[in-house]
């Protein structure tokens, strides 16, 4: 009875072995406005905002998924990571981990473009790239964000 118990404990744990995968880095954004804005980051320093791959301006959650308790969620709609309402902080994902983030850019340069989310429901993302409308564009190299501890204030 105890070699049942012993190898049913030794298969137990053999299946729990997992490795670690740290957190991602992460840019975080101040937003000093008096409304929500979307950031677009993209890797390289660039004069326009490209097409693809587009920002949406809520996620729509479908009733086909469960919570922790079973019980089944009601459609929905959620904000996406890039939107950060007034006043606010935001994280955008930039690669590394959180004790040592480090831009994926080979350029080691990334191109911020804001743009307000007036402008987000007013328009499609194919007029808003065509028509170029960003509130601000900001280039910051790694240099810069690890001199600011990897924090940009967005200020309009």
């Amino acid at each position: 009875m105890k070699k049942l118990i012993y190898v049913s404990c030794i298969c137990l744990f053999y299946g729990c072995i997992f490795t670690y995968d740290p957190a991602p880095g992460k840019l975080n954004i101040r937003n000093n406005s008096d409304e929500a804005v979307y950031v677009y980051l993209k890797c390289g320093e660039t004069n326009t905002l490209p097409l693809e791959p587009k920002l949406d301006l809520f996620h729509f959650i479908s009733a086909n998924m469960e919570d922790l308790n079973g019980d089944t969620i009601k459609p929905h709609f959620i904000s996406p990571d890039y939107r950060i309402n007034a006043y606010s902080y935001g994280v955008l994902n930039i690669g590394g981990n959180q004790k040592q983030q480090q831009l994926q850019c080979k350029e080691k340069v990334v191109t911020l473009f804001f743009i307000a989310e007036k402008t987000m429901r007013d328009y499609s993302w194919e007029e808003i790239c065509s028509k170029q409308m960003f509130d601000k564009k900001i280039i910051l190299t790694e240099e810069e964000l690890e001199n600011n501890d990897w924090v940009y204030i967005y200020t309009p």
